[in-house]
């Protein structure tokens, strides 16, 4: 009896720790906040920063100042749909990914690789110019 009401405490605590991680995470885009740079001359400079702000994702950057700009644009989700027509993947791969008109920030496996573009850390920013690999920091 002493076993039984064991794993019946200890199926209760699980069933509630993961209630309550379910809606802890959001949306999965939330896990792209944060700050990410690129390969310059074999070191890596801070470029860009995601942040959340309301519904929203925001992007800031380094480029032409050492200090973060103001606000640049609003990233919105980024749907299958919209992947396709970015990347031409038509492969069921796992991605999350953020995006205005000008600029995406996406999460892969690793490795993953599509027109002769490889990412080894599983971060990518697409932009006019095609992809480059990210650092997220």
């Amino acid at each position: 009896m002493n076993t039984a009401l064991k794993w019946l405490a200890a199926g209760a605590s699980a069933l509630l720790l993961a209630a309550c991680g379910a809606n802890s995470g959001g949306a999965p885009e939330a896990e792209l906040v944060g700050t990410y740079a690129v390969k310059q001359n074999g070191a890596l400079k801070e470029l860009i920063k995601i942040e959340k702000q309301g519904d929203a994702y925001v992007m800031r950057d380094k480029v032409r100042t050492a200090e973060w700009s103001e606000p640049k644009m609003t990233m919105k989700p980024v749907t299958r749909k919209h992947w396709t027509r970015i990347t031409t993947d038509r492969e069921n791969t796992a991605f999350v990914g953020v995006a205005s008109e000008q600029l995406g920030i996406f999460k892969v496996p690793a490795g993953w690789k599509k027109n002769g573009f490889q990412t080894s850390t599983g971060y990518f920013l697409f932009y006019s110019r095609g992809p480059v690999e990210a650092y997220k920091l």
